[in-house]
């Protein structure tokens, strides 16, 4: 009889094991114990983190979230929206929102000091960013400040238009983005720049990500993205994120060079692992609630919060939706575009792709940065199968990407040279 119940516990310990795995290797909501809009979600390692949103809520966990408690702070008191949250340690978090609120914990949060006070006819400061416990800047309606002594006395600069999301690499240099454009400074934020992004005024850029202090990503339509390899100096456009209906992305983050997230309304989530020259969506079950903000702690280990109090979690990076070796979401695409034979190649290997439907297309080599090599051809192309030999003579030994595009349609492989 002993040894069947520790048999049976055995057995129970073990599925049970499992289906934690099980759960664990896709999208998983966490409790947040809120059903208000949160707007941003921001991690200090790998167990300790906070997010924010409507009616001046501020939740945090320290056990990675199996558990959220709400924080107490006097912006509850009016009620406001907060929009971002900057936690420099264990001890200080910066927090910005409407009415021109700004608050600061100097103890994890078990006080709060309001070193901004809130204006009931004052912007939004949407957007915060911090160096150290002292040098930071909030980003406002029109307007930047700076601080360098923790908030006790701010220095002020105009800006060309509304600002969404900061960032500042160094005391000097920084970048803010707004409706369609992203402008940098290079005087600690008291004078700006247009970065010219190639676009125009179409849509809101609302979330910049920065990796390695070098490569900015950033999104505000369905398509296209927005990157550049040298902190804004120029930029590259991929037209690859497609989602019908159209969404508008409102949270991005990358993990890595290569591995990023994009979400936004109808609870639709993207993933990249080839630094945006394909996207595919995520497998995050029925859940419809936008995505407001999104945090990598790693390439494996993400979380994502929303609407009505939503925060995602994964521990593997997700799960695609469909394979991703398949046509997106299962729309028949303009093209097939193989992958490259051989691979890895020393000088020369066969491109090989198939037209589906007459049209221009055009085929293009990147580096592993995104700064295009070459376009091997710009033209317009009857259906059929075809192939081309490529001759990588002129070329350093390294990992490139081979992009095919239509009016509809982009998808890119990896090419490896091995000379």
């Amino acid at each position: 009889m002993k040894k069947i119940i520790i048999t049976s516990l055995f057995f129970l310990i073990t599925n049970y094991s499992l289906l934690i795995d099980n759960c664990l290797s896709q999208w998983v909501v966490q409790n947040s114990g809120t059903n208000a809009n949160l707007y941003d979600i921001e991690f200090i390692n790998r167990y300790t983190g906070w997010a924010l949103g409507d009616g001046g809520i501020i939740i945090k966990t320290t056990n990675g979230g199996i558990n959220w408690f709400n924080v107490p702070n006097p912006s509850i008191i009016g009620g406001g929206i907060l929009s971002s949250i900057f936690p420099v340690d264990s001890m200080y978090c910066y927090v910005s929102g409407a009415h021109d609120i700004i608050l600061k914990t100097t103890n994890g949060g078990s006080n709060w000091i309001e070193i901004h006070n809130g204006n009931p006819n004052g912007g939004t400061y949407n957007g915060v960013h911090f160096l150290n416990r002292d040098t930071g800047w909030f980003c406002g309606s029109t307007f930047v400040l700076r601080t360098t002594n923790g908030g006790i006395s701010f220095d002020t600069a105009s800006t060309p238009s509304f600002t969404s999301d900061i960032y500042f690499r160094n005391f000097n240099e920084g970048l803010y983005c707004t409706g369609g454009k992203v402008y940098k400074s290079t005087n600690s934020g008291m004078n700006w720049f247009d970065t010219n992004v190639p676009i125009g005024w179409l849509y809101e850029f609302r979330k910049i990500s920065v990796v390695n202090n070098q490569y900015v990503s950033i999104a505000g339509g369905t398509s296209p993205y927005y990157r550049s390899t040298d902190f804004g100096t120029t930029w590259l456009v991929l037209d690859s994120i497609h989602s019908y209906p159209p969404s508008v992305l409102q949270g991005i983050a990358f993990s890595s060079v290569n591995t990023g997230y994009a979400g936004g309304s109808y609870g639709y989530l993207y993933k990249t692992t080839n630094g945006g020259y394909n996207w595919y969506r995520q497998n995050t079950g029925t859940d419809q609630r936008f995505w407001g903000s999104i945090y990598c702690y790693n390439d494996s280990i993400i979380w994502g919060c929303g609407g009505a109090g939503k925060i995602m979690f994964t521990t593997t990076g997700g799960e695609w939706l469909l394979d991703v070796n398949n046509n997106y979401e299962g729309v028949i695409s303009d093209f097939e575009l193989q992958n490259n034979y051989p691979n890895p190649f020393n000088s020369t290997t066969k491109i090989i792709y198939k037209i589906n439907k007459d049209d221009r297309y055009k085929l293009e080599l990147f580096n592993i940065t995104g700064k295009k090599i070459e376009t091997l051809f710009d033209k317009y192309i009857k259906r059929g199968e075809y192939e081309i030999n490529y001759n990588a003579n002129n070329l350093s030994s390294g990992i490139y990407f081979i992009k095919l595009s239509s009016n509809a349609n982009n998808k890119a492989i990896k090419i490896i040279l091995n000379k």
